[in-house]
């Protein structure tokens, strides 16, 4: 893989990805926001991010996943994904998250405000048994209804309010002792996360392809009441797709 920006070298991304430094800050984890996106602005074709993606995007996919302790996701990408339990990183990978102190695989959280999830999708049914169970966001009012669903399969944390609310979500996972969190979106969270400033790390993939239409689904679907600065820290290429870090200026 080539890095493009700063400047241009030939790069391992596991070592690149794994050597940056992410400090957790006032007393919250680290959270790095990582999306796809095509060259039109798309952040999906047909539903699926998976549309958008190739070789090169996937492998850095699951480098950055293991860069988590949570991998922190909307209810509504998880149904559209159809996300499974996390892989087991491998090789170097692993060696990375062990000089961490980190469990094998990430967890997964969700934020599902209404419980509207499937109990038997992989993600649930398919967790390696040494692996705490996911966790669940969601209100009061929707466990009281869906409650029994997930009575074994995952563990479950409610809100009182009407919404939930994405900094106490954050705050409760800093005490699930978790230092890096990788959120996968969707647009929603995506956008509460950055009007409440909670955004540390921006990995956007460019996709080199094309999807056409009117509208495409907003990268954040809630305007903030300024511009959020950032800055570019790094650009790499491989098999035509960018992958852009970027910071955001405090």
């Amino acid at each position: 893989m080539k890095q493009i920006f700063p400047e241009e070298t030939e790069v391992d991304p596991i070592d690149v990805y794994n050597n940056d430094v992410r400090t957790p800050l006032n007393s919250r984890p680290w959270i790095l926001l990582n999306m796809v996106n095509s060259v039109d602005g798309f952040i999906s074709f047909e539903g699926r991010a998976g549309g958008l993606s190739g070789s090169a995007d996937r492998n850095i996919y699951q480098i950055i996943r293991g860069l988590a302790d949570i991998i922190l996701v909307g209810a509504g990408t998880v149904r559209a994904e159809n996300y499974k339990a996390p892989k087991t990183p491998e090789g170097k990978l692993a060696e990375f998250r062990e000089s961490r102190g980190q469990e094998k695989r990430p967890r997964i959280a969700v934020l599902s405000g209404e419980l509207n999830l499937n109990p038997d999708m992989g993600l649930f049914a398919e967790r390696h048994p040494e692996d705490k169970p996911p966790l669940i966001y969601t209100k009061s009012e929707s466990l009281e209804k869906n409650r029994s669903q997930f009575a074994t399969s995952s563990e479950i944390i409610d809100f009182p309010e009407e919404e939930l609310n994405v900094s106490r979500v954050i705050h409760d996972l800093f005490n699930q002792d978790a230092k890096i969190v990788v959120c996968e979106g969707g647009p929603n969270l995506n956008a509460h996360l950055l009007a409440d400033d909670l955004i540390d790390e921006f990995c956007l993939s460019v996709s080199p392809r094309a999807v056409g239409g009117e509208n495409p689904p907003p990268f954040l679907n809630h305007p903030v009441d300024s511009p959020v600065e950032l800055s570019l820290n790094r650009i790499l290429l491989e098999e035509e797709f960018l992958f852009c870090r970027y910071l955001t200026v405090r």
